[in-house]
């Protein structure tokens, strides 16, 4: 029998992936970027990805999508997480991917906290 959680989980990817079908490619990326960064969207891309302002802008203010060498600038600023907001459905090997990454993340914060109590205790 599945937990609470699990359905909750399953039924929410469900409609992730429904709504997410209906949205074009540019849609996407647009969706992505104003999640990432709510305020000053285009500012924050162009900081994070070297791409100029005013492109970024034209993307967000038509929902276009990039060409080859903007889709590689924030696929290398943003990781799996762009390629995963990009796919109708996550393929398995990008979701192994991600959740490596947050294990990886999390084992770190782990650390520096252990770090910190040690630090608290001496």
């Amino acid at each position: 029998m599945k937990s609470q959680a699990s359905r909750t989980h399953a039924h929410a990817s469900t409609h992730e992936f429904e709504s997410r079908r209906t949205l074009t490619v540019g849609e996407r990326v647009c969706a992505f970027l104003r999640e990432r960064h709510p305020v000053k969207t285009a500012d924050n891309v162009a900081a994070d990805t070297g791409i100029p302002f005013n492109t970024i802008k034209t993307w967000l203010d038509r929902a276009s999508a990039p060409n080859a060498e903007g889709y590689t600038a924030l696929w290398i600023a943003y990781g799996p997480d762009f390629l995963a907001a990009l796919a109708d459905r996550e393929p398995a090997w990008l979701q192994d991917v991600r959740r490596a990454q947050e294990a990886a993340h999390l084992k770190a914060e782990i650390a520096a906290l252990q770090n910190k109590l040690a630090g608290v205790r001496a």
